[in-house]
C-alpha cells in the first residue's frame, strides 16, 4: 500500500489557464481526429478536467478515456517553463525520456482555469475518471452495496 504522502496535490494559485485552453492547444481536435479514424459517428464531449504532461519533449493531453499526443505549440511548451518557475524547479511535468512518465501531471479545471500539480498516477486517475469515486459516492458505494 502506498504511503499517504505519495498522493501529493500542489495548488498553483498563480497559474490560471484560459477556459478554452484545451481547444487552443488542439486537444479537442486531436480526440475528434481519433474518433473519425475509428469511424465513430459521435463527437467528443469536453469534460471539466484535463491533464497535461510531457514524455521527454512530447506533450500529451489526457481527459476521460483519451490520452492524445499534442503538437508542441508555444502555449504547451510554456506550461513546462511556468510550472518549473512557479515551483522554483522543485516539480516537473516532464520526464527525462519517452520511456518514462513524469513525477507530476498538471491538472486544469476548464470551468475556472485553476491548475494544480498532482502526483502522476493519482492525477491521471482523477482526470480519467468518468464517475465519482470514493467514500462519498459513485463507484465506491456501488462496490460496497455488493457486499
Amino acid at each position: 500500500m502506498a504511503a499517504v504522502t505519495d498522493n501529493i496535490l500542489i495548488p498553483l494559485p498563480d497559474m490560471i489557464l484560459e477556459r478554452d485552453f484545451a481547444w487552443r492547444v488542439n486537444f479537442i481536435t486531436a480526440v475528434d481526429t481519433q474518433l473519425r479514424r475509428l469511424r465513430s459517428s459521435g463527437r467528443f464531449q469536453a469534460p471539466r478536467f484535463f491533464g497535461y504532461f510531457f514524455q521527454g519533449r512530447r506533450p500529451l493531453g489526457v481527459s476521460g478515456n483519451w490520452v492524445v499526443p499534442l503538437e508542441p505549440v508555444l502555449q504547451l511548451v510554456a506550461l513546462q517553463n511556468t510550472v518549473e518557475r512557479l515551483t522554483q524547479g522543485q516539480y516537473r511535468i516532464s520526464s527525462e525520456n519517452m520511456e518514462k512518465m513524469p513525477d507530476f501531471i498538471l491538472v486544469n479545471d476548464s470551468y475556472d482555469g485553476a491548475c494544480w500539480l498532482w502526483r502522476f498516477n493519482f492525477g491521471l486517475r482523477f482526470v480519467e475518471a468518468v464517475e465519482p469515486f470514493g467514500p462519498s459516492g459513485g463507484l465506491q458505494n456501488d462496490l460496497s452495496s455488493q457486499d
